[in-house]
């Protein structure tokens, strides 16, 4: 039990806890030499810091929560993409497979403002700045740009796995007084997406 008390600070390439998102509710796991140890998550439960969770269609990619992070259920799924929330700010990683042609991350980024018409379409005001480069330890060629919906200000991202087969849109929203250091926790998962590809090269 020490181990899985232990592993709330898994990091790439150590222990990590898995996270899978059932219908019956969320398990947290950690895949060790001692096997899987479940431990039921009720509805909007904290996350412990430094949980690893593995999602996509293969769960070949996985992000990292530091304190504070609730995984909100009921917007997640294992194989499409993970909320958290941290009071008014939340963050959001969709996972989005390319079966067919490759698009470049240009043309992901106008996907995203693609979808984005939903909320458009609902009546919500929307606005989508002209993305820059971004880049992480784990992720080269990514996009980011400015992004409000309504009230919520904050940044989305566009982040491609190398081989182009896969990638994550992610978005961090919150309110213009949300505190400095909670953003901070937010940019703190996106630096920490990883497709298993550039973990193995890290």
């Amino acid at each position: 039990m020490d181990d899985f008390n232990r592993a709330g600070n898994a990091v790439h390439g150590a222990r990590r806890i898995w996270v899978p998102l059932a219908v019956v509710g969320v398990l947290l796991a950690l895949t060790a030499v001692e096997g899987l140890i479940p431990k039921a998550l009720p509805a909007g439960e904290e996350l412990p810091a430094g949980t690893v969770i593995e999602f996509g269609s293969d769960r070949d990619v996985s992000a990292q929560v530091g304190e504070g992070w609730t995984l909100d259920k009921d917007a997640s799924s294992a194989d499409s993409g993970l909320a958290f929330t941290q009071g008014d700010v939340s963050v959001q990683l969709g996972f989005i497979a390319f079966n067919a042609a490759k698009p470049d991350v240009t043309e992901m980024w106008e996907g995203m403002d693609r979808v984005l018409d939903i909320e458009r379409h609902s009546g919500a005001d929307v606005a989508l700045g002209e993305p820059s480069e971004f880049d992480t330890k784990w992720i080269e060629g990514g996009l980011y740009g400015t992004l409000q919906i309504d009230t919520r200000i904050g940044t989305a991202f566009v982040l491609p796995a190398a081989d182009g087969t896969q990638a994550v849109e992610a978005k961090v929203l919150g309110p213009l007084h949300a505190r400095a250091e909670v953003w901070d926790s937010a940019m703190s998962i996106i630096d920490s997406v990883a497709f298993d590809d550039e973990e193995q090269r890290a």
